[in-house]
């Protein structure tokens, strides 16, 4: 009995350490893939291999696309919104950041039709909507692709409330 219970110990052991050992491998393959998905999600290297692949116009590019280009300010619009309960009005002043210089856009032409855009999108909302952080950030971004689809020469860069009241 002694002798059969001290032959099947060793085995145990060793099994014990097999499933160690695939449990290590595994969590070493589990933080190494996690790792390299990071990695590459994040754009890791990306940049580096393009400094190192000669694409300095490219990086010269991306230094000059962050600089602010011309704002157009719109006169202020004052309008009804589409509350049924109460009557209610904005009056809001916006400010429209351009891509690149004025001359080079075709912003002059289309003051109209931009303001009849932004007229009508602005009078189908509601005071509650655009009371909220989100509200104004989500009708900034409707601003920006309104107008963006409006103009074929140049683009909105950034969409600035200057006054804002609603009444």
């Amino acid at each position: 009995m002694a002798d059969e219970n001290a032959a099947e110990a060793p085995p145990a052991k060793g099994g014990s350490g097999k499933k160690m050992m695939i449990l290590g491998l595994a969590g070493v393959l589990l933080l190494g893939g996690g790792g390299g998905a990071a990695w590459f999600f994040m754009g890791g290297g990306h940049e580096e291999d393009t400094k190192a692949g000669g694409h300095d116009e490219h990086a010269k590019a991306d230094e000059h696309s962050t600089e602010p280009g011309p704002v157009m300010e719109l006169e202020p619009f004052l309008l009804n919104l589409a509350d049924r309960d109460e009557l209610r009005f904005l009056k809001v002043s916006i400010k429209l950041e351009l891509d690149r210089p004025e001359e080079t856009t075709d912003y002059q032409a289309k003051v109209p039709a931009i303001r009849d855009a932004l007229l009508v999108l602005l009078s189908s909302k509601e005071s509650q909507l655009l009371r909220t952080v989100n509200g104004k950030r989500r009708i900034r971004e409707e601003i920006m692709a309104r107008v963006n689809t409006l103009m074929s020469k140049g683009k909105v860069a950034n969409v600035y409330f200057t006054d804002f009241i609603i009444q």
